[in-house]
């Protein structure tokens, strides 16, 4: 490992190894270690890639009514990526309106006047070639609210309020810190990044007590700032009035044995309905099939003796679509309702018991004692939009070892590949086997300044779909805590693999391993007063321009979410199958994933904002696109999120508390710095900062520092207005697969599976 030799060092060596630059051929500039460089290329990368997004949005826009009906056709692409509305209303509506008529007569003048109808419905317009721009920026809180769910407003107030501690950080570091760095003298020139950098000052300046207070004030000003984010309250105020009862017995899983019980416990509490989960799983799978074979057939109807299908992918031979998916939709229709009986004679010992009042829930699960015939387990429930019906299974063995399983392969490669470094150093490596191919890559800036920090890009935005594509397999109850372990998961994996390993100057865990035992059994020694080398601060500038320009663009472009429809498309049998495959794209904004990359670059430039002063205002314009292009995207692209319930929040409460690892990892390395370049000494300056490292530490721990200094909780109050929410598995209320109205929803005629009352109220 070269990347660990160049920081091995005899003990009377001062100086500290660094990858050589010289005879390195520039293509704009190469002052400040190519930062300017890197900027300008991202601009023309960015303006190219919004230009192309406008371009598209307006082709969309062009067709937008016309469009409605050809993308139930397969004719407008653009019309499901970048229309001016959320399409998941749209096409789900206009769906439904095709769907509801079984005529093979079926009169399209009908289909064109709904999509006209329906696409005048959003309250957002824009018309113009870069009026996107505008009406994003004109979003209200409320507007976001109604469309797009509570999530979404908790959301952007994080990032809002990352935007102000950003900038007030960004302030101090460009006005005050960085002009004191550039008094010293011991790095390089005016032209060089390593003179704005806290490596220029003399170890026993005294202007290095300017650094020490600041990032020390840095700590109340995070906290401060960050607990006025509405997402830190939004584990506490979600009123439910339903309570999750789990452990259920067999012979108990029967709403009136459920009802007798509770009610000989508690009889002044009123029960408003009791539903029971079944296993659903199968019957979910089949039944998604089944939808679109049905779309297909209808879509054949209106398309009679033009479309021929592949009853499967490994045959070239074709046969009539419309008699094709006829008897498809009676083979299936036939499985549905086998799985559906199926399902209702398997309960899975869970009950959703729906009160009068959020102070009736309250009373219940406080006052329940499970006892040794009943040991059943009561919480409040999470709202039936936030659950995975077809995940509510027991935890079994199986479970267990598929979770052993998945964290295994993960931890694998977060060893073996920790970071792009290792990757560049195999390029590199084979490069030079190649005199030809060494050559370019020793002299061009391109590819030796430009394409690490792309690749460094490329493995951020990566890891996240590999942990989130793992968490899948694991049947998260919840999508609060799917979104919740993919962003605590993530943050760590990217914290280590991006941040803390290359700032150490290691490729990798497994280079960690190796430094640890190289240094163990030899004489050498890790020069740790090498650690956080300014040409590293540079190299984290560029990545973050690289995230800010076309990390961005390329979020509102959405090429994963195309690549995943083409991918669809190809693999349909036939193109009757396109209005499902339309329809089943538009998916909910996946906050976990985009929670960890906002707190990876706040931490990084929170860790450098003192050393390297020049990450500061990049970070800053991160997050301010960043805020812009997620507004766009969540009211415009996403379809709507509300996981908020009781306990359904935590994800923003906890990515707000995670922003505290910015300043106790930034008082780490900046206790770090002070003790090597003090000769590995404790001087006043070094304690000082150590012992304010150890005080946030324990605040963080052990307390809730400056309670007063919060906004108040908002207080629970209950919009009786509002219907309950009834807590039956999507796959029973879908009318067109189970053929049932969702308030007479009759679940078999067994005590076990009586059905549901006509008073039941409608879902929300």
């Amino acid at each position: 490992m070269s990347t660990i030799n160049s920081f091995f060092g005899s003990g009377n060596n001062t100086v500290c190894s660094q990858i050589p630059n010289s005879n390195k051929t520039t293509i704009i500039t190469s002052i400040y270690e190519g930062i300017p460089q890197t900027l300008i290329l991202n601009v023309i990368v960015w303006i190219i890639l919004i230009l192309l997004f406008t371009l598209l949005r307006q082709q969309a826009w062009d067709f937008h009514r016309l469009g409605l009906v050809n993308s139930l056709s397969g004719k407008r692409w653009t019309q499901i990526f970048y229309a001016h509305g959320n399409n998941s209303e749209i096409l789900n509506s206009l769906s439904n309106e095709m769907n509801s008529n079984h005529d093979p007569n079926f009169d399209m003048e009908t289909n064109e006047q709904a999509a006209i109808r329906i696409s005048r419905q959003p309250s957002v317009k824009d018309t113009g070639f870069f009026s996107w721009i505008i009406a994003t920026w004109k979003l209200r809180k409320d507007q976001i609210l109604k469309h797009s769910g509570p999530d979404a407003v908790h959301y952007l107030s994080f990032q809002q309020h990352l935007i102000v501690v950003m900038g007030i950080i960004s302030f101090v570091s460009i006005v005050i810190i960085l002009p004191i760095n550039f008094q010293g003298n011991l790095s390089g020139d005016v032209n060089s990044f390593s003179h704005t950098t806290i490596a220029n000052l003399d170890p026993e300046s005294k202007l290095l007590w300017v650094h020490t207070i600041f990032a020390i004030l840095f700590v109340p000003l995070v906290v401060l700032v960050m607990r006025r984010s509405s997402g830190r309250n939004a584990f506490k105020v979600a009123p439910t009035r339903t309570i999750m009862a789990v452990g259920i017995s067999k012979p108990d899983c029967n709403r009136q044995i459920i009802q007798n019980y509770l009610q000989q416990l508690f009889p002044d509490i009123e029960i408003r309905d009791i539903q029971l989960a079944y296993n659903v799983k199968k019957l979910t799978e089949v039944a998604q099939e089944y939808e679109k074979v049905i779309e297909a057939r209808i879509y054949c109807e209106q398309h009679r003796g033009s479309i021929k299908v592949k009853p499967n992918c490994f045959t070239c031979n074709t046969v009539e679509a419309l008699e094709f998916y006829k008897a498809e939709e009676q083979r299936l229709c036939g499985e549905v309702a086998r799985l559906r009986a199926i399902a209702l004679n398997d309960a899975l010992g869970i009950a959703f018991i729906s009160v009068s009042s959020t102070g009736a829930a309250k009373q219940v699960i406080v006052h329940f004692k499970p006892t040794a015939v009943k040991d059943w387990k009561l919480s409040y429930s999470p709202l039936p939009s936030d659950i995975f019906w077809e995940n509510l299974t027991p935890n079994t063995a199986k479970w267990y070892l598929r979770w052993i399983i998945v964290n295994a392969i993960l931890f694998l490669f977060l060893f073996l590949f920790t970071t792009p470094a290792y990757l560049v150093g195999i390029l590199r490596s084979m490069a030079s086997k190649n005199e030809i191919i060494d050559n370019l890559t020793s002299q061009s800036a391109l590819v030796t300044e430009f394409l690490p920090t792309l690749l460094l890009w490329s493995f951020t935005a990566l890891m996240p779909v590999i942990v989130s594509f793992s968490e899948t397999w694991l049947n998260h109850f919840t999508r609060s805590d799917y979104n919740y372990v993919v962003m605590t998961k993530t943050f760590g994996y990217l914290l280590f693999m991006i941040l803390i390993l290359p700032s150490l100057g290691l490729a990798s865990a497994s280079a960690f391993i190796e430094w640890s035992f190289k240094g163990a059994n030899t004489n050498e020694t890790y020069r740790f007063e090498c650690v956080f080398l300014p040409d590293r601060g540079a190299f984290f500038v560029n990545y973050i321009i690289t995230m800010a320009f076309i990390g961005t663009s390329l979020e509102l472009m959405r090429f994963p979410d195309l690549i995943v429809y083409i991918y669809r498309l190809m693999t349909s049998r036939s193109e009757a199958e396109t209005p499902f495959i339309r329809k089943s794209i538009v998916i909910e904004f996946p906050f976990g994933i985009h929670y960890s990359w906002q707190l990876l670059v706040f931490t990084m430039a929170v860790f450098y904002s003192v050393a390297c002063p020049l990450i500061t205002p990049f970070a800053l314009l991160y997050l301010i696109m960043k805020n812009f292009n997620d507004k766009h995207n969540l009211y415009f692209a996403y379809g709507p999120s509300h996981m908020i319930s009781q306990g359904g929040g935590k994800i923003h409460s906890t990515a707000v508390t995670m922003t505290k690892f910015s300043v106790v990892f930034l008082l780490i390395v900046l206790t770090g710095i002070s003790y090597f370049r003090d000769g590995n000494k404790w001087s006043f300056r070094t304690i000082f900062t150590g012992m304010s490292l150890l005080l946030s530490l324990t605040l963080f721990g052990f307390m809730s520092p400056i309670k007063k200094c919060t906004t108040k909780p908002l207080p629970i109050i209950e919009d009786y207005t509002l219907p309950q929410p009834v807590y039956i598995a999507d796959v029973f209320l879908n009318n067109r697969v189970m053929g049932n109205s969702p308030s007479h929803l009759s679940y078999g005629s067994s005590d076990v599976t009586e059905s549901v009352t006509t008073s039941s109220p409608q879902r929300v």
